[in-house]
């Protein structure tokens, strides 16, 4: 590979990790914004236009020639079938932690995720044990979020136990979309196959726990223009998301995604505190956050150190093969 080549994916890699970063606060912040302000916690009809709008992005510009046309096949979609349900379940389960608690406490919570990546890497794509300084950064990651979560003086075990299942999810998500993406599938291919089982996950969901039916027909919220305006922001924000979560994780790894996300929840806790407020005054909780967040540095210095030297002892072996 020539230099420009090998430039240019650094670049491709690079702005991915920063779009699901950015895309990845602000969707956060103003799906806070509309659950909280607006008291609009319907998530089925949060998500199901996410979903039905993905389709129809990718359908039309696949006509349009603005990309390769996906063309449905049966055995990629029970192929990719469950990517979509595990992120379905993650969207579901991400939306209803986020509506019970304050944005520190659930970036705090959501960081836990590359102890996840970790687990599942090695047992899912065989990866080798993590150093012991990397055990020690999810050792306080972990131990921070839940000495939060003991000093939050609103508990809700309901809530929580959501969170703690949304971070599974996301951990079980990325780790399946980086094997599929090793393999023959392309990013938009993932993105559409998981917009279509997501979306009959999701109306499931919304049938049968009531979330659809009941307040299809009673939501006892004012409507206004701001609302509009706020949910139709959520959608395609959500949307874009949904795409660089994908593309992130394809062209780096989940790894990686995990590290971008341990940079992005530490602006999320600070912005949300800020703008939103309702943070616990107990001392436990904010030692608790800075021990999180401490532990998330020092996970993403440490694996970007690995990186580094992994590229020295690659470019080294080649320099050596060429002498020879």
């Amino acid at each position: 590979m020539s230099p420009i080549d090998s430039s240019s994916i650094s670049r491709v890699q690079l702005f991915s990790a920063l779009l699901y970063g950015t895309l990845s606060v602000v969707m956060v912040l103003i799906n806070k914004l509309l659950m909280d302000s607006f008291q609009f916690t319907f998530s089925s009809f949060i998500l199901l236009p996410q979903f039905i709008l993905s389709l129809i992005i990718v359908e039309s510009l696949g006509r349009c020639s603005w990309i390769k046309p996906v063309e449905f096949s049966t055995t990629t979609f029970w192929r990719l079938f469950p990517v979509g349900c595990v992120y379905c379940l993650h969207g579901i389960t991400s939306l209803v932690a986020l509506s019970g608690m304050n944005v520190p406490l659930y970036a705090a919570l959501k960081r836990c995720s590359p102890l996840v990546n970790l687990v599942l890497g090695v047992l899912v794509l065989r990866k080798a044990p993590p150093s012991k300084g990397i055990l020690v950064s999810v050792m306080l990651i972990t131990g921070g979020c839940v000495l939060a979560v003991f000093a939050d003086i609103v508990m809700d075990y309901k809530v929580y136990f959501y969170g703690v299942f949304s971070v599974l999810c996301q951990g079980l998500y990325l780790t399946l979309i980086q094997r599929e993406s090793e393999e023959t599938f392309s990013s938009i291919e993932i993105f559409y196959y998981n917009a279509m089982v997501s979306l009959f996950g999701t109306l499931l969901y919304g049938v049968f726990t009531d979330d659809l039916i009941s307040h299809l027909f009673n939501m006892d919220i004012p409507f206004s223009m701001e609302l509009w305006i706020v949910f139709a922001m959520t959608i395609a924000i959500s949307i874009l998301f949904n795409f660089s979560i994908i593309w992130c994780t394809a062209e780096n790894s989940a790894l990686t995604t995990s590290i971008v996300g341990s940079f992005k929840q530490g602006i999320q806790s600070i912005v949300g505190a800020i703008w939103f407020g309702d943070v616990s005054s107990n001392p436990l909780f904010f030692i608790g956050i800075v021990m999180n967040f401490f532990g998330g540095f020092l996970y993403s210095y440490l694996k970007a150190l690995e990186a580094k030297l992994k590229r020295e002892l690659k470019h080294g072996g080649r320099c050596s093969q060429q002498s020879v």
